[in-house]
């Protein structure tokens, strides 16, 4: 999502200009019997702009590129055309009269009548389609192969005839002449960004295994500012291969339901328009649209052979305006199939997608285009082909190709403006203002200043506040592939009014596989030695909460409990492919109270003694395994796109006494397990569980200090209601579920569905406690637990019930802003603790 946000942004100069939009909306009826009619088609008279009637025979179409005529149709009645005023508002009841042809085929004409599954034909063509999809999918047969050409198009669109003419763009005066019209709504666009790849696809049924071999990529547009690999990964993402005969229909990162799907006919209303030919081929037309319409499906046609094949030839799938989804102005998919060798293959997929920050704003025009050729069936290839731990390979040369072979090897020439996409975006690469313009931009996007071989940040930790450190200023950065690809640095320094302490970091990472951009691209083979000196929360290892981070400025309480922190690592990851990484790690690390925390014990005798240090040196060992995982990979981060597979990780860590004067020995074992689990129409629910245990006895510091978020900011991985330092543990046992019901709720209550807003309700608990040999009680050898200002403790131990959270929230207001209602359900008369509260979370999704 980050990505098409960062292009989004890229409009917002264009943004600034609007002109009057045309209006027409109003009614069609039946002039003989007076019923309202459905499905009629309105269109702008030369223009692809156009929308049909609901269920109750009522249009909206509102546009900036209306022609002065519209155009009203629908089968079995005669054509009627009417006058726009154009930049007005035009009201119309229209009156369709019936044509005198008989019409032979079945036809349902669906009117204001209650919708009946009974006796309706096209509910059982629909379910011979659902009962034969198994005989017509590709996936049938035990071998299989084909060739793909795909091609992929990012474009400003709602462009303006007058915004040439605006003094800010006297500069790229060159780039209008490529302005083109989009097939999906009219709307004028300029191409920025194009990106065509070849590929050979291969298909084993057992054991299940499909690989993809890119043989050739071409790209031009903005690859110098996005990351070519991470970019196409999160592309492939958004624009799934999308198989229709599957339950559920992935894209943009949300799951819809197909109209194939077991459940179509309840999800559905089903509608037998006529019979058409499709290339020879007799089909028919059903038409249909959700029962409801702002759930997570389409509304559109599908064309189902007439034989008994109940083959899909042609489907044409459309996103309803008022489908809970954001920055989606108009949605349009088709899949067209043909036969080959008696078996129904996808020959061609077209995806044309309007996106904008705001409906009525300029936005970015993406279209994909994929067809298909040279299926080969049921010829098994030699096992070496199947092999290897990526799904995903490239040949060595992919992205070198000529002009005389992209020519030859396209499955359809590229058109006058395509071809001259590319020299444009060339030419607009070289424009100083558009360099600087992107620049500003990827400083926003990724917190970066970028020189040639320096990135300087992040910006968002060069301030934040603490109560240890006070005013706390920070700056540093790393070094780029550019002025090394195998051998990286990276650093910072920090300062706190309060303390007056100057903390550091330095990392010297050796890659033994050259980069592009940083290290941690994938796949990663380094070695790093890092030396860090800094304040630290302990616990808070997954957490956001550091003190580099500016929202950690804005907190409830009066937290002033942290360490000094000397951390001397080396450190080897490593990638192997198939979703597995291993990471091997010695730390020697020097903590010291800081703040109002106390290192403190009891001797034999009672007496309570300060403790200035303690020193520990750990060997750690972490696999982690993340089947068919996908992320984005940026220039400066790496992040999940999707977690509908299990990620799965184990951790192992052996303290180790006396070796450089650590003072303890201990063996800490972590498990852990996350998953998305999608419930079709009704949403998701991200579940994650973690244990772990300590053997060996270990002070305060080294126990497993449960993560706390006392930030006003809704941490999905901590315990919003729980203070810092409250509970520990020497073994637990948790468990975090998060229930997204996209709107399920909300989308069937009037006014508030307007809203698009979301539900999500959270759940979270830990089971654990510390066993007596690790209680400051039973052992004076062990510090003891921290204390306020009163002398109460304020560290604890679980006992046996769990300490439990849970939330309910309203998502997606005003598209970023999430609110939790968190309460806290055991626990409740721990001092200083807060019973209730209210969350915020900004972030952005489809």
């Amino acid at each position: 999502m980050k990505k098409i946000y960062s292009l989004l942004l890229i409009c917002l100069p264009f943004m600034l200009f609007s002109q009057q939009n045309t209006t027409v909306d109003g009614s069609v009826i039946d002039a003989v019997t007076g019923e309202e009619l459905a499905f009629v088609n309105i269109f702008f008279q030369g223009k692809n702009i156009g929308t049909s009637t609901d269920l109750k025979g009522n249009f909206h179409i509102e546009t900036l590129w209306a022609s002065n005529e519209i155009s009203v149709s629908f089968l079995g009645y005669q054509t009627q055309t009417l006058k726009v005023e154009t930049g007005k508002k035009n009201k119309y009841k229209i009156l369709l009269v019936p044509d005198a042809i008989n019409i032979e085929e079945t036809v349902v004409r669906p009117k204001r009548v209650r919708y009946r599954k009974k006796d309706n034909p096209a509910v059982a063509l629909m379910q011979k389609v659902i009962e034969n999809k198994k005989y017509n999918r590709i996936e049938a047969h035990d071998y299989y192969e084909y060739e793909s050409y795909e091609k992929l198009e990012f474009a400003l669109d709602n462009i303006k005839p007058d915004l040439k003419d605006k003094k800010f763009l006297r500069n790229f005066q060159f780039m209008f002449k490529y302005v083109d019209t989009s097939k999906l709504n009219g709307k004028p666009y300029l191409p920025i960004f194009i990106k065509e790849t070849i590929s050979d696809r291969y298909y084993r049924k057992s054991p299940k295994t499909s690989r993809e071999i890119i043989k050739a990529t071409k790209m031009s547009g903005f690859d110098q500012y996005f990351d070519e690999a991470g970019l196409s990964s999160y592309l492939a993402l958004l624009f799934n291969n999308i198989d229709i005969y599957n339950n559920d229909i992935e894209m943009l990162n949300q799951h819809f339901v197909s109209p194939l799907s077991n459940i179509a006919n309840t999800f559905y209303k089903f509608y037998l328009l006529d019979t058409v030919d499709i290339d020879g081929i007799k089909c028919h037309n059903i038409t249909f649209l959700p029962h409801n319409t702002a759930d997570w499906g389409f509304n559109g046609n599908v064309y189902i052979t007439t034989d008994s094949t109940y083959a899909v030839k042609k489907i044409h799938l459309k996103v309803l305006k008022k489908i809970n989804m954001n920055f989606v102005n108009d949605l349009s998919l088709i899949q067209e199939f043909n036969k080959v060798d008696n078996t129904w293959v996808l020959s061609k997929n077209e995806i044309d997608i309007d996106f904008s920050l705001f409906e009525k704003s300029h936005g970015i025009y993406a279209k994909r285009t994929v067809t298909y050729k040279d299926f080969i069936f049921d010829k098994p290839r030699p096992d070496a082909d199947y092999k290897g731990t990526e799904n995903k390979s490239r040949i060595a040369d992919s992205d070198i190709k000529s002009q005389e072979f992209w020519r030859h090897a396209r499955h359809e020439p590229l058109n006058k403006n395509e071809q001259g996409i590319y020299d444009m975006l060339d030419t607009l690469n070289n424009v100083k203002q558009f360099r600087n313009f992107m620049d500003i931009l990827m400083i926003v996007s990724t917190g970066y200043i970028e020189f040639k071989k320096f990135d300087f940040g992040p910006v968002n930790a060069m301030y934040s506040h603490n109560k240890v450190e006070g005013h706390r200023f920070r700056a540093g950065g790393k070094t780029s592939a550019n002025l090394h690809p195998n051998i990286f640095f990276e650093t910072f320094l920090a300062y706190g009014t309060k303390d007056k302490k100057l903390k550091y970091f330095e990392s010297l990472t050796y890659s033994f596989n050259k980069k592009k951009y940083h290290q941690w691209e994938y796949p990663m083979n380094m070695l790093s030695l890092s030396y860090e000196y800094n304040t630290k929360i302990l616990g808070q290892e997954l957490n956001f909460s550091t003190g580099d981070n500016f929202l950690f400025s804005f907190n409830r309480g009066n937290f002033d409990k942290m360490v000094y922190n000397a951390n001397m690592k080396l450190q080897y990851d490593l990638e192997t492919g198939g979703g597995w990484g291993f990471q091997t790690s010695f730390s020697h690390i020097i903590q010291k109270a800081a703040g109002s925390l106390i290192f403190e014990k009891y001797d034999d005798n009672l007496n309570l003694n300060k403790i200035n240090k303690i020193t520990i040196s750990e060997f750690n060992v972490n696999i982690r395994f993340a089947p068919n995982e996908q992320f984005y990979q940026s220039k400066h981060y790496r992040a999940t796109m999707t977690k509908k597979e299990p990620v799965i990780t184990l951790s192992h860590t052996a303290g180790i006494k006396n070796l450089f004067g650590s003072d303890y020995s201990y063996q800490k074992t972590v498990v852990s397990a996350r998953k998305r689990i999608w419930i079709s129409s009704f949403g998701f629910v991200d579940a994650f569980a973690r244990a772990g245990k300590i053997w060996g006895t270990a002070p305060f510091p080294l126990l497993f200090v449960h993560n706390a978020n006392q930030t006003y900011a809704y941490h999905t991985q901590s315990y919003n209601m729980m203070n810092f330092f409250e509970f520990a543990s020497d073994k637990y046992v948790e468990i975090n579920l998060a229930y997204n019901l996209q709107g399920l709720i909300f989308n069937r209550i009037p006014l508030i569905k307007k809203t698009k807003w979301r539900e999500i309700v959270t759940f979270k608990a830990v089971w654990g406690g510390i066993s007596n040999k690790n209680l400051p009680s039973s052992n004076n050898g062990l510090f003891r637990f921290p204390v306020n200002g009163k002398g109460e403790t304020t560290m604890f131990s679980l006992s046996k019930k769990p300490y439990m959270e849970g939330s309910a929230g309203i998502d997606n207001i005003f598209r970023f802003l999430r609110v939790d209602l968190v309460w806290r359900m055991s626990y409740r008369n721990n001092p200083n603790v807060d019973k209730l509260g209210i969350r915020f979370r900004f972030h952005v999704n489809f």
